[in-house]
């Protein structure tokens, strides 16, 4: 007969008897606590391993800022019914924007700011001007050159609602009808004489100047734009890169245009400003 003795080695204990309500309790500790954790992170992704992953929803707010290159459609007439085509300028353009993620990669938001849209057009154009000679003081009928140019400035407030749409976490798509409200319009036609000098028949040279002044150029209009359609109403595309820097701030370049449905002034033929801008938008996790 073989006694067995008692392995000492290891200590035994009897087993911890786990009530359901204290599972219950450490279970609601885990979750509670996982979803605290979730909420603080500024990450745009939940990372709660308990559930399945899902976007943070929070709101944004900032500023932006930069240039718009403007160009023009149609045709303005001035008083003196010169007809410009081709207009451009750059100007400034700011505003803030304003958005709220959803939990897909769909971003609502609009913008409200102020929008410079101002253009210079010109052409040159051949007059035949009758000029005096000098010495027989006789008078003939002769080309000279003139350069007219229209100054158009147009400044207006504008809101836009848009969508944007992540294609990646740093590239997005977003657009939305744009409706501005121009608070302040001006036109400004200037003539300039470019002919210095002029051959009569008789082979004799003359200066050319303008009658009654010493000056090179005339004013032929200053003042409020005519016919001024205040509203205007357009659609909006843009695409942009997004940038985090620290933890509540984002950083995103954009280029956006802007197409107009309505026209600036009924003194013209489809007379409109398309605007391409270029812009630096920052924005702060609220």
């Amino acid at each position: 007969m073989v006694d067995f003795a008692p392995d000492t080695s290891l200590p035994t204990c009897p087993p911890f008897p786990m009530s359901r309500p204290f599972v219950t309790m450490i279970l609601l500790a885990t979750f509670v606590c996982g979803a605290f954790r979730g909420n603080a992170q500024e990450n745009v992704m939940d990372s709660d391993p308990l559930m399945a992953r899902k976007r943070l929803v929070y709101s944004m707010v900032g500023p932006y800022g930069g240039f718009s290159f403007s160009n023009q459609g149609g045709t303005f007439t001035t008083a003196c019914n010169c007809e410009f085509t081709g207009g451009a300028g750059t100007n400034f353009v700011g505003g803030i924007v304003f958005e709220r993620l959803t939990r897909s990669r769909i971003t609502w938001g609009a913008t409200l700011g102020y929008d410079d849209r101002s253009i210079t057009a010109a052409f040159q154009e051949v007059e035949g001007v009758v000029q005096r000679s000098p010495s027989t003081g006789r008078e003939y009928t002769v080309p000279i050159t003139f350069r007219n140019e229209a100054v158009t400035g147009i400044q207006m407030i504008t809101a836009m609602p848009f969508v944007k749409y992540h294609l990646m976490d740093w590239l997005f798509v977003r657009g939305g009808p744009s409706v501005s409200y121009i608070f302040n319009s001006t036109v400004k036609h200037t003539k300039e004489l470019l002919t210095e000098t002029v051959s009569f028949p008789t082979g004799e040279i003359a200066t050319v100047s303008l009658p009654g002044t010493d000056a090179r150029s005339v004013v032929l209009e200053d003042g409020p734009m005519p016919q001024i359609n205040p509203l205007q109403v357009g659609l909006t595309g843009a695409m942009g890169l997004e940038f985090r820097i620290g933890k509540k701030f984002l950083l995103a370049p954009i280029a956006q245009y802007t197409f107009p449905f309505t026209t600036i002034s009924g003194r013209g033929d489809g007379f409109t400003i398309r605007s391409f801008q270029v812009l630096l938008e920052g924005r702060w996790i609220l």
